[in-house]
């Protein structure tokens, strides 16, 4: 049987950083003058509904 690790972080506390994570990278892909391509607004589609996913995760969690 596996043993939890006594300093791991709780499963808000990576949701959080995730959607840290995405949001920094949003801002770096949203900074880029000019017209973006189709694979870069894929890429950000994908993004914020990764962000919204961890946003349902959060409010549930409550």
């Amino acid at each position: 049987m596996n043993k939890p690790l006594q300093n791991s972080t709780s499963w808000s506390d990576t949701l959080k950083t995730r959607k840290a994570h995405l949001n920094s990278l949003l801002k770096t892909m949203n900074a880029v003058p000019g017209k973006t391509s189709q694979t870069e607004a894929l890429a950000i589609k994908a993004i914020k509904a990764e962000i919204a996913h961890i946003d349902s995760q959060l409010n549930r969690r409550k």
